[in-house]
């Protein structure tokens, strides 16, 4: 049998982590798939299926128990405002879609900034030309030369 992915990433530093919260996420799975086949069972109750129903229950509360014991290997942070979504019932991919929407709506308006600026240095550095054309000339040479230095100091 061929190791998983997840086995071979528990050999890293620093992946225990990934694989408890992977476990996790299992075992949630799992749980939402018992409390839909409890719904079924209990949708169609019938006498015989009472065993049926409790052997569901039992699985779900094992693995509620498993969870509980798993919580405290787990570290993962999650914003307040998710946490407020569920609490107002709504859905926490409604969050993560909004914050999207709200951080290309700032990247737009910053790169609208920095296109601003770019054109206006432009303009800036024509009127100089135009304006004084030797000590402009002389000027901007001396200021290319520093943005070359940086760049290559920068590389090392």
């Amino acid at each position: 049998m061929q190791p998983s992915n997840s086995a071979q990433r528990a050999s890293e530093p620093g992946d225990f982590h990934d694989l408890d919260r992977e476990a996790m996420e299992a075992k949630i799975c799992d749980s939402l798939e018992t409390l839909s086949q409890i719904h079924v069972t209990v949708m169609n109750h019938e006498s015989a299926d009472e065993q049926v129903l409790q052997q569901r229950v039992d699985r779900l509360v094992r693995g509620f128990a498993e969870m509980h014991e798993m919580k405290d290997r787990l570290n993962v942070n999650v914003p307040e405002e998710v946490l407020a979504y569920i609490r107002d019932g709504r859905n926490p991919d409604g969050f993560t879609s909004q914050f999207m929407e709200r951080v290309a709506s700032e990247n737009q308006f910053t790169n609208g900034k920095i296109s601003a600026l770019t054109n206006f240095k432009q303009e800036y550095e024509k009127k100089l030309k135009e304006f004084f054309p030797e000590e402009a000339t002389e000027k901007l040479g001396q200021q290319q030369q520093q943005q070359h230095t940086a760049v290559d100091n920068a590389g090392q």
